[in-house]
């Protein structure tokens, strides 16, 4: 696997195309084996309590492959194509660079601060439809996402501290990680190189991102979250910070869940655009993200913020 390292960015692309489809069949493949030796349950049986998740047990399995597609898909792929690629796979994922204390707690204020800026990209989301001749499928892409939506409920019902943790740990800690890995890590990187152009690259990455979610009705506020992620990695060089931004938001809607039992997501389709309190909240958070953007811009790489890991 060498090759790869001197093979075109293209062809780096499409292998890494390769190892995530790979990765996420092995590993279902790997789950439905399991469950057939151990628990004697048949392909068939298995599918159909995989899509009724409304039974704990089913709940339960549905939860593990959650956390298999995840590792086999966006954890280990990008791992191994790091190791392909790059003689220093670490620094090919630009994890050999630690963040400072400032640099952390900026992050965190950006996350913090931009809750009313993705929030009204929600609602101008939710405004949005497609051409009468298209009317079926948003029928289907609704449905799709009330689908969904129920399942992350079901996923996130817990009143137990352990359940709460469990749920960090799935819906926060690996998707951070590994999201990241795979989409800032090793896409955006290609990408770039494809392009020969950062911002190019960001906002590419950004819109795979959010269509890979498959909700129609949220593609905005996650690629602006996308795009966030990315311009965190460029200007401060260290994956770390889009892997801490990532895993914040994602905590914070965990979190939030378990205390008020609301989505994640605001739903409100009905809100208006531009109800004063929610748009003018958010020009003065996207001001204030900007600004923090601003200094970690100031900060970059090329000034030498980011001190070395010993790795």
């Amino acid at each position: 696997m060498k090759f790869l390292r001197d093979a075109t960015p293209i062809t780096q692309l499409l292998f890494s195309l390769i190892f995530i489809l790979t990765g996420g069949i092995l590993v279902s493949l790997l789950g439905f084996l399991g469950c057939w030796l151990f628990l004697g349950i048949g392909f068939e049986e298995l599918s159909a309590m995989l899509a009724n998740f409304n039974e704990p047990d089913n709940l339960a399995l549905l939860k593990v492959f959650q956390v298999l597609q995840t590792i086999g898909m966006f954890i280990l792929p990008p791992l191994a194509l790091a190791f392909f690629m790059a003689e220093r796979p670490f620094h090919f994922l630009q994890l050999h660079r630690k963040p400072t204390w400032i640099m952390f707690g900026v992050v965190c204020a950006i996350i913090l601060v931009s809750g009313p800026v993705i929030e009204w990209f929600s609602i101008v989301n939710q405004h949005l439809t497609l051409p009468s001749w298209l009317n079926q499928v948003e029928l289907w892409m609704r449905n799709s996402e009330e689908q969904a939506d129920a399942m992350t409920k079901a996923f996130l019902t817990t009143k137990s501290i352990g359940g709460l943790v469990e749920n960090l740990f799935m819906v926060a800690v690996l998707p951070a990680i590994g999201e990241e890995l795979l989409f800032r890590g090793v896409l955006q990187k290609l990408i770039q190189k494809m392009t020969g152009s950062s911002h190019w690259a960001i906002w590419i990455t950004a819109i795979i991102f959010s269509a890979l979610h498959l909700q129609f009705f949220g593609f905005l506020p996650r690629l602006l979250l996308g795009a966030l992620f990315g311009y965190l990695l460029e200007w401060t060089g260290t994956l770390w910070l889009p892997i801490i931004a990532h895993f914040i938001n994602n905590a914070s809607g965990v979190i939030m869940f378990f205390i008020t039992g609301e989505g994640l997501e605001p739903d409100k389709p009905d809100a208006p655009i531009f109800n004063n309190s929610v748009f003018f909240g958010a020009i003065v958070c996207g001001a204030m993200v900007w600004l923090l953007m601003r200094y970690l811009y100031s900060k970059r790489i090329g000034k030498q913020a980011v001190p070395e890991l010993n790795c």
